[in-house]
């Protein structure tokens, strides 16, 4: 940038400074005057000249606020940092919250407590969460030595408040015979305590430690993945090329997601993924030399999100439409936006249809993009094959 503070930290940089001929002579400030660069006319436009206060120093201190601005409104601030968190919180079972707590008083100050009464309860579930995993531990720990029923000490879990947290993504998993006794363990004893509550698993949110070894002497490759992906892996120890649909087989997960759960993989330079020119085939090849496992630059290596995004939450509520809107523009053959909104808004009583029309059209143009609608700028029609 073009600035540098003084020490009251509001004051932009002239030119040339005043430094004595001493300093001049100094090294370090004979370079920084010559890096020196103009304001931006934009930032120029902030600086208060008569007040001497640059305003876009002072406004960036109140990040929050920049934020809000840029959102709309607080409440929409406020169900992005939920969503946030959630994430973060999902991704971190056996870490320590401290940041997280210190961040959300400092919001309860700005928002008032109400206002985040969801985000405290998500914090409660996870700090109650490591008491009862632990509680379960000590009370199965005098039967054998790795706790109730195959309970090793590797073993977590996350008891949620599901009204509380956000969206979740929803799907399913196969999971190892060994993850699948101690679920069934876990829920045994934490129905003894907490009876008559039960616990419904979604273990294709959990994610799994994994340490890949490609060789006696190599050291060992770290990676936190979903449970999803590390089955994927999981089935190289058995051979060292899979075909896509073999190995969704194998795994446990729909032929359309293999390339999805396999990309972190393919990215880290573990698996190589070919593709047969004629028949389109894909195949899966373990790279078992560490030395030509090379990581792509700026590809994702991170485990598969659990909670969903705002666009994905609509897409997901908007979703319950697409046959109206399909049986619309099939029978009427085309529809303006305003005519369908209206349609909608009549018709559809289960569930009730209570979205805006930017959000109507919004979904239309995915429709639109994904072959099943035309669109000439006026009206809707179905597209024919």
């Amino acid at each position: 940038g073009g600035e540098e503070e003084g020490e009251d930290g509001g004051e932009v940089a002239a030119p040339f400074s005043e430094a004595s001929t001493e300093e001049m002579e100094d090294e370090e400030v004979v370079q920084r005057e010559l890096r020196w660069e103009p304001v931006p006319i934009q930032a120029a436009q902030l600086f208060d000249a008569a007040s001497g206060v640059n305003v876009f120093k002072r406004a960036s201190r109140d990040i929050v606020a920049a934020l809000i601005d840029v959102l709309g409104n607080k409440d929409y601030f406020i169900k992005e940092y939920k969503m946030i968190l959630a994430e973060r919180l999902l991704s971190k079972v056996d870490d320590d919250i401290d940041d997280e707590t210190r961040i959300l008083e400092l919001l309860k100050l700005r928002f008032g407590a109400n206002s985040l009464r969801d985000c405290e309860v998500m914090l409660k579930d996870m700090a109650d969460s490591k008491r009862i995993v632990a509680n379960i531990r000590n009370l199965a720990r005098p039967r054998g030595g790795l706790g109730a029923a195959g309970l090793d000490r590797d073993f977590s879990a996350v008891i949620l408040s599901e009204l509380f947290w956000p969206p979740l993504f929803e799907g399913a998993c196969t999971t190892p015979e060994a993850v699948d006794s101690a679920l069934q363990a876990f829920g045994s004893q934490y129905k003894a305590l907490k009876a008559p509550r039960t616990l419904h698993w979604k273990p294709h949110l959990g994610v799994v430690d994994l340490e890949l070894c490609f060789g006696d002497d190599e050291e060992a490759k770290e990676f936190t993945v979903s449970v999803a992906q590390a089955m994927v892996i999981s089935q190289f120890e058995q051979r060292l090329t899979w075909r896509a649909n073999d190995l969704a087989a194998a795994a446990g997960i729909a032929a359309d997601q293999v390339a999805e759960k396999a990309a972190i993989w393919v990215n880290s330079g573990i698996l190589r993924k070919r593709t047969d020119k004629v028949t389109r085939e894909v195949t899966y090849e373990l790279v078992e030399d560490p030395a030509e496992q090379q990581e792509r630059p700026n590809a994702c290596t991170r485990p598969d999100l659990a909670v969903m995004s705002q666009e994905q939450l609509m897409e997901a509520n908007m979703k319950v439409y697409e046959s109206y809107v399909m049986g619309m523009v099939t029978n009427l053959e085309s529809l303006p936006l305003q005519k369908i909104h209206n349609m909608l808004k009549m018709f559809v009583l289960e569930p009730v249809y209570d979205k805006t029309i930017e959000e109507l059209e919004a979904f239309l143009a995915k429709l639109v993009n994904d072959g099943k609608l035309t669109f000439d700028g006026i009206v809707y029609r179905k597209k024919k094959n």
